[in-house]
């Protein structure tokens, strides 16, 4: 298991999240790694370094499924790239997923306020 981050209190009251404590850590496994790079070749290659970064300068957040959803836009490709994090029962969180959110559903989500922006 690799450390990429922590959960910010910013982030658990933004979100309301009432069973999760600040400063827990966030991990990815081999086998979610294995799914991003199969099932999202272009982003693993593009973004998968930038992972922490996501993580810790989103510059929106969210609840999606269960999972909280942390996504930067990167201007420079004007690309909003989406990393899922699922808390488990036990408390513990780690990535699901990394891959790109289509400008349309970025922006539908941001109007519908299901995307939150953060002040970075």
């Amino acid at each position: 298991m690799e450390l990429l981050g922590h959960i910010k209190q910013e982030i658990i009251d933004l979100l309301e999240l009432k069973d999760v404590d600040a400063n827990t850590p966030i991990y990815i496994g081999p086998t979610n790694i294995d799914h991003i790079k199969s099932r999202h070749p272009y982003e693993y290659d593009k973004y998968y370094a930038c992972t922490e970064e996501i993580l810790d300068e989103p510059d929106y957040i969210g609840l999606n499924k269960g999972s909280i959803t942390y996504v930067k836009l990167y201007k420079v490709d004007s690309e909003y790239v989406r990393v899922a994090v699922k808390v488990s029962m036990s408390g513990r969180a780690y990535v699901k997923t990394l891959h790109i959110l289509s400008t349309c559903n970025a922006e539908n989500y941001i109007d519908r306020g299901t995307l939150k922006k953060l002040d970075n």
